[in-house]
Order: C-alpha cells, then sequence, then structure tokens
C-alpha cells in the first residue's frame, strides 16, 4: 500500500498521522501526539530538539512498517531555526522565538521598518528571523562567519534526518529576509550583518531523499504550519478570508502577488506564501494561546472546550494585538488590566477571553476590504479552534458573517496532499485542490442579527 505520513508540530505539541488515498479522498488517522516546550538552558529559551527529531524518527519507522512505499513530510511553526557548521555538524540548539533577547534586536532594528517592509512585506513583530538572528550575533559576534548554513526548523529536523540541505519558500518567506520576488534580500541581510545564504528558497512538492528506512522518502511540503493549512481547506473563493486557529490566529486571504504598501505596514498584515508561490496575505494574533493560559492560571479541571461553553456575555473587549500578549508573567493580570477590571467568575473570565478573541479577529474582514478592494461574504476557519462551537459562533456573531469551520485537521490534510502531489499521486494544482475539498468535512455557523 502506498503512504504518506504527515509530522506536524506546534509550539505546544506535535504529532504524526499516517495517511492515504481512498475513493477519490485523502484519509488519515492520527497515529501519536506529543506534548513539548522550551527549556530554559544556557540562559535562554531552546527547544528540546532531541524531543522533537525522536517523534520525526518514530514518525519514519511508523511509515516503514505501514506501507510499502510512503513518504514523509514535516511542517512546523516558523521563523525558529538550527545552525551547521561547515563540516555539516549542528551548532548549539534552536531557540525558542519568545527568548526575551529577540525583543532586544526587535528594538535595535527600529530605525530599518520602514525599509524592511518594503523589502520583505513582513510585519514588524520580535519574533522573526531576522531579529533572532540579529540576536545571536549580539551573544556571539564569531556565529554569522561559524555558522555555514542555518535551516529554519522543518528543513533543520530534515537536515538531521537526511543530510539533505534544503530551504523551503513558505518557512523561509516568515523570515523577514525573503524579497518581495521570492529570493532573499541582500539588504536585508545587510542590515542585520549576515551573509546571504547560499541555498536559494525552493516551492514544495517535489521529494528529497530517502530515509534510514529506504521504502520512505523525504518529501518536501508546505513547511510552514499555515501554509499546509491553507492548502487543507482545498477550493477558497476569492470572497473568503481563511482564519487557522491553534495557539496562533492567523487571518487573511490569498492574493497573486505581495501587498507590501505602507498602508499594509500599518495594519500590520504580512505577506507569506502559499505552496504555489501565491501568497497568504495575513495577520497574526495570539488566539488560543491567550485562552489556554487563562484557563491554566485559573486552575480549572474542565476541558478549554467545555470552559467556554459556560462564557457568560461581558461589555469588554481586549485587543489582543497589544503589545503586552507577547509573553506575559501572567496572562490573567495583562487582561484583567485592559479590561479595566478582573471577571467576577470563570464564567465571566470565559466570556471575556472569548469575546475578545473573536472581536480581534472580526474587525479582520474589514481591514482586508480596504487594503485589497476586494469583498468579503464568508469566514473559512480550520485548526483545532473550528471544533469550538462556542468560539465559531462567537465569531459569527461578531462578525456578521457566515462561518464555514473546518477541516479540524487543515494542517495535516495539507501537508499530506503536498505529499501525494510530490510522488505524483495527485497530477496536479488543480486536481489536489478538487481531491482536498472532497476530503473536508464544514459545518457552517450564521450570524445571530
Amino acid at each position: 500500500m502506498l503512504g504518506a505520513v504527515a509530522v506536524d508540530f506546534g509550539a505546544t505539541s506535535g504529532r504524526y498521522a499516517a495517511g492515504w488515498i481512498e475513493d477519490g479522498q485523502i484519509r488519515f488517522e492520527v497515529i501519536d501526539q506529543i506534548p513539548h516546550t522550551p527549556i530554559e538552558r544556557n540562559g535562554r529559551l531552546e527547544w528540546d530538539i532531541d524531543l522533537l527529531l525522536k517523534l520525526v524518527r518514530d514518525a519514519e519507522a511508523y511509515a516503514s512498517s505501514r506501507f510499502s512505499s510512503s513518504t514523509l513530510g514535516i511542517d512546523t511553526w516558523g521563523v525558529d531555526h538550527g545552525f551547521v557548521d561547515a563540516e555539516g555538524q549542528p551548532i548549539g540548539c534552536p531557540v525558542c522565538y519568545r527568548d526575551e533577547s529577540h525583543a532586544i534586536a526587535f528594538n535595535q532594528l527600529a530605525p530599518h521598518r520602514t525599509k524592511l517592509y518594503a523589502l520583505t512585506g513582513i510585519q514588524h513583530q520580535p519574533f522573526n528571523t531576522i531579529c533572532q538572528l540579529l540576536a545571536r550575533k549580539n551573544q556571539d559576534p564569531t556565529l554569522p562567519q561559524r555558522a555555514k548554513y542555518w535551516f529554519i526548523l522543518p528543513d533543520y529536523l530534515g537536515f538531521l534526518l537526511s543530510g539533505e540541505k534544503f530551504m523551503e519558500l513558505t518557512q523561509a518567506s516568515t523570515a523577514q529576509l525573503l524579497g518581495l520576488d521570492g529570493k532573499w534580500s541582500a539588504e536585508a541581510f545587510e542590515i542585520i550583518g549576515w551573509p546571504v545564504p547560499e541555498i536559494q528558497p525552493s516551492l514544495p512538492g517535489t521529494l528529497g531523499p530517502k530515509l534510514s528506512h529506504p521504502n520512505v522518502q523525504l518529501a518536501h511540503v508546505g513547511s510552514h504550519d499555515t501554509a499546509s493549512a491553507v492548502c487543507g481547506f482545498g477550493q477558497l473563493g476569492s470572497d473568503q478570508v481563511f482564519l487557522n486557529v491553534g495557539t496562533w490566529s492567523l487571518v487573511g486571504c490569498v492574493l497573486p502577488q505581495p501587498l507590501a504598501t505602507p498602508e499594509a505596514e500599518q495594519a500590520i498584515f504580512t505577506n507569506e506564501r502559499t505552496v504555489d508561490g501565491q501568497v497568504r496575505f495575513l495577520k497574526n494574533i495570539p488566539g488560543f494561546y491567550v485562552i489556554n493560559r487563562i484557563h491554566e492560571e485559573l486552575g480549572l479541571t474542565n476541558t478549554v472546550p467545555e470552559w467556554l461553553k459556560t462564557a457568560i456575555s461581558v461589555p469588554e473587549r481586549i485587543d489582543l494585538l497589544h503589545p503586552g500578549f507577547f509573553n506575559p508573567e501572567s496572562m490573567v493580570e495583562i487582561c484583567a488590566e485592559l479590561a479595566g477590571r478582573r471577571p467576577a467568575s470563570v464564567e465571566e473570565w470565559a466570556g471575556l477571553a472569548l469575546s475578545s478573541l473573536t472581536s480581534t479577529i472580526a474587525k479582520q474582514p474589514g481591514e482586508l476590504e480596504k487594503l485589497t478592494g476586494q469583498k468579503f461574504t464568508s469566514l473559512r476557519v480550520g485548526g483545532g479552534g473550528s471544533q469550538s462551537a462556542a468560539f465559531c459562533q462567537s465569531l459569527a456573531d461578531e462578525s456578521g458573517l457566515p462561518v464555514y469551520a473546518g477541516p479540524a485537521e487543515a494542517t495535516v490534510l495539507g501537508n499530506l496532499a503536498m505529499q501525494f502531489r510530490a510522488s505524483g499521486l495527485i497530477g496536479s494544482d488543480e486536481e489536489m485542490r478538487e481531491i482536498v475539498s472532497r476530503s473536508a468535512n464544514t459545518k457552517v455557523y450564521q450570524p445571530n442579527v
């Protein structure tokens, strides 16, 4: 049996899923899932790369035992990366995007922000790879010369697995170092004093090397998880806003070319690439990261979806784009401060958390219409948050637009679809969109007006 295994890492957990094509649809099952968190080590916040690599190797072994022939594709969040010296040896461990050193570098780059947006079309965030590289150089000025290569996390894991040196376009586009032409921007690298990488980013949809199990081959997918998620929506209408809801909420639309105007910069929209080289014109909003932190700090024993179902309407709304939400010491305290009061019950806390997230998201279709000149008539929601009826109904009510929820596993579905495209089991991009659409179940939430 021919199959594929998708490895999908979010910022708090990783899992892998086995997939195959049956009756004109992509079918899959999640095989294993593990929690993971960054570790305070060497004076900074680092990822446990050994744990991440173990899950990838477990996925490879499973692929070998489950299928006669299989591909393996890896996607993760963006921006974080690992370094490799000229002998092919790793240098240190990948640093977590939430490390405080990145905010310092972010402030150093303040005089260059207008130019960097014009060059790259990427919104200014302290976690961008450009800030991380500057932070590493601040800590070790010799690193730009010692690090012959650096790879964003999926390609770094692929290198550790196979020795392949590859830079995938959707991930590279998150770095604030990729030019609007899809190639590395020499001017952006000059600003931080790093050499331009020898390897130019490439589109996904191709095969890499065979792995240690000879019946398993690495496949290049949309290795940024949101790129895989957008692919996992299948056919997206030009009048649809996409929203992938997980730790982060990524909300935007697909454009044929970057839109890097001063107005787009001021509105905090970013230009990242899709699996076919178009543009995910989107905004990053802290999503269930905020809700999960509140749930944890309140010490609640019911699940997050169960808690959200108890939400009581409150008049307050908090703008989740406030910089205080980057990595606060206490999510409860920053919310209480910005709301101007402390909710009186866990039900009020649920109402504040839910309505603040959905009201922040609900403003974005209007912003997109102003910037793009397009009219948007519905929201397409995927990711774990699409399973929450309370969230989806609140979003429909706040936005006044119908919400088409699903698939919850958009990222896995998109990852698998690109693997089947790379291996030739799917013959064209159009066929891929059609089979993904047939494979995705959706539920519609109409606004209560």
